[in-house]
């Protein structure tokens, strides 16, 4: 009988630990961060996992997305705007605070626009 039960005992603790293990190596106990590593010489590439096929890992960037940023399917890095507190806060202060770079398409769009308004 002690025979029987330390058997089943046996199975048991196998079937759970092989459970585990199939757990932890899909990554299920881990938070998945949005992107996977694609060495690259002597650097690396973060490349999200849901990426644009026709984008060359060369435009993805060579550092992994801080807290609070992630990487877009076409290799930019932006601000996250999932996390609402923080979505709100940049929108206040992209209302009140002009753009500190414009593009030189937008610097001529700028211009232009300022001088037909001047005009009429």
């Amino acid at each position: 009988m002690s025979f029987n039960k330390r058997k089943v005992f046996f199975i048991v603790f196998a079937l759970v630990f092989s459970f585990f293990i199939i757990l932890a190596s899909n990554n299920v106990f881990q938070e998945d961060p949005g992107y996977f590593i694609v060495p690259h010489g002597d650097h690396n590439h973060y490349v999200p996992n849901y990426y644009d096929r026709n984008v060359s890992v060369h435009q993805f960037p060579q550092r992994a997305p801080r807290e609070g940023e992630r990487i877009t399917p076409d290799g930019r890095i932006v601000r996250d705007m999932d996390t609402g507190i923080q979505f709100f806060e940049n929108r206040q202060m992209q209302e009140t605070a002009p753009p500190a770079d414009f593009s030189p398409a937008e610097e001529q769009f700028n211009r232009e626009s300022n001088q037909s308004e001047g005009g009429n």
